[in-house]
C-alpha cells in the first residue's frame, strides 16, 4: 500500500484547522450579545416594506366619496386614532378632506379627521401647514385676497407650526418692519391674528416683534413685546462708524454750531440702507431706547436692525439681513425733536437719514444705546 507523504498530510491538516476557525469566527455571535428573542405576547417589528396602517387610505377616501355616511366616518376617526403615523399618502388626503369639510359647516365631524391629520403628519406633509402656507402667499399678492384666514389652521398645524410660521414671519411680518408700501386693511387683520400664534410657539424672534412694533403700523401686536429689557447702562453713543458726505461726523459731535448738509440721492445702490448718512454701531447696539434729531428740514431715521437669514433684506457686503423701521419723522425746526420709541430695538446695526425734500441741514443727532 501506498503512503502518502508526511509533508502532505502536515499542510492538509493545517488547512483543515484554518478552515474551522474561519468558519467559528464567522458564525458566533460577538462577545457580550445575546441572540435577541422578542418576548412572548409582543409582536415582532413589522418589514420595512410592509405598510402601516393599510387600510386607512382607502377608509378615507370612503369618506370624501360618501360624506354622509356615519359608518364610513366612525371607521374613519377609530383607525385615524390607532394611528399615530400616517401614511405620507394618508397625509395628501388632508387637502381634499379640508376642500370637502369647510370649516364654515362648523363642527363637522369630518373636520375632527383634518384635526387629527394635522396633529401627526409630519413638516412638509402636513395639511394645515400645507393651507397656512398657500393661503399666505396668495395674502401676500397685490390680488383678490383669500376667502378665509387661515388661523385654524395655524392653531393645529402640530409638526407643520414651525413651517407655517417660517412663512407667516417671511412674507407677512418681516415686510412690515420694512418701511416701504403701506399696509392694506386685510395684511394688517392677517398680521394681528396669525403672529400671536406664531410668537407663543417661539417662532418669531425679538429683534424684528419689535421693529415690526416700532414701524407702528400694527399697534394691536405692541402687547406681544415683553417689557423686561437687559440691566446694562444705557448712554448716549457715538457710532463707531459714519457713512456719508464728508463732514458727516458734524452730526454727532454735540455741537449747535456745527451741521452736515445731506441730499436726496435715491440712485446710488446703498441708498434704501445708508440714506445721505449712516451711523454703524460695530457690533450692533444690543438695544436702541430713546433717539432725538436736530435739523433744518424735514427728514425720517430708520433703524437698520439684523435679523436671521432667511427673512428682511440681505447686505451683500456684510452678508446678514436686516429691516429697517422708521423710528422718527422730524419737521426740522432747528430745535430738538424727540422721537418716542413704542418699544425698545434689539440688535440695531445702523441709525440712517433720509431726507423729507430735497436736502436738509443736520445739526446733531442723540441715540440712548446699550452696548
Amino acid at each position: 500500500m501506498r503512503r502518502f507523504p508526511v509533508r502532505s498530510l502536515l499542510l492538509m491538516t493545517l488547512a483543515l484547522v484554518a478552515f474551522a476557525r474561519l468558519y467559528y469566527v464567522t458564525h458566533r455571535e460577538p462577545e457580550g450579545r445575546a441572540v435577541p428573542v422578542p418576548p412572548r405576547g409582543v409582536p415582532s417589528a413589522p418589514s420595512p416594506a410592509a405598510p402601516s396602517c393599510p387600510t386607512l387610505e382607502k377608509t378615507l377616501e370612503g369618506v370624501l366619496k360618501a360624506p354622509e355616511d356615519a359608518t364610513a366616518l366612525a371607521s374613519a376617526r377609530r383607525e385615524l386614532e390607532a394611528c399615530p403615523t400616517p401614511p405620507i399618502r394618508v397625509c395628501e388626503l388632508g387637502p381634499a378632506l379640508d376642500a370637502r369639510f369647510p370649516l364654515k359647516a362648523g363642527e363637522a365631524p369630518a373636520h375632527e379627521l383634518l384635526d387629527v391629520l394635522c396633529q401627526r403628519c409630519p413638516s412638509g406633509a402636513n395639511p394645515c401647514e400645507q393651507a397656512v402656507v398657500r393661503a399666505v402667499r396668495a395674502a401676500s399678492q397685490r390680488g383678490t385676497p383669500p376667502p378665509a384666514l387661515p388661523l385654524w389652521h395655524l392653531e393645529h398645524a402640530g409638526p407643520g407650526t414651525q413651517g407655517a410660521c417660517a412663512e407667516v414671519v417671511r412674507t407677512l411680518l418681516a415686510p412690515a418692519a420694512l418701511d416701504e408700501d403701506p399696509l392694506t386693511q386685510e395684511r394688517k387683520t392677517w398680521l394681528e391674528q396669525l403672529t400671536p400664534v406664531c410668537a407663543r410657539e417661539g417662532q418669531v424672534s425679538s429683534p424684528l416683534l419689535r421693529a415690526v412694533v416700532a414701524q407702528g403700523d400694527v399697534p394691536a401686536l405692541a402687547s406681544l413685546v415683553q417689557t423686561a429689557m437687559p440691566t446694562t447702562t444705557t448712554n448716549v453713543l457715538k457710532p463707531d462708524r459714519i457713512v456719508g458726505p464728508e463732514g458727516a461726523e458734524r452730526a454727532f459731535d454735540g455741537q449747535e454750531s456745527t451741521s452736515v448738509t445731506l441730499t436726496v440721492a435715491e440712485q446710488a445702490p446703498r441708498w434704501r440702507k445708508d440714506g445721505a448718512l449712516s451711523a454703524v454701531f460695530e457690533p450692533p447696539a444690543q438695544a436702541l431706547t430713546a433717539l432725538r434729531v436736530r435739523a433744518r428740514g424735514p427728514g425720517l431715521l430708520r433703524a437698520m436692525v439684523r435679523v436671521r437669514e432667511e427673512v428682511g433684506l440681505h447686505d451683500p457686503d456684510t452678508r446678514t439681513n436686516f429691516v429697517r423701521p422708521r423710528v422718527c419723522q422730524f419737521q426740522g425746526t432747528g430745535q430738538w425733536e424727540s422721537c418716542a420709541l413704542p418699544t425698545a430695538l434689539l440688535d440695531v446695526e445702523a441709525i440712517s437719514v433720509f431726507p423729507a425734500k430735497r436736502s436738509l441741514s443736520l445739526i446733531d443727532v442723540e441715540a440712548s444705546v446699550t452696548r
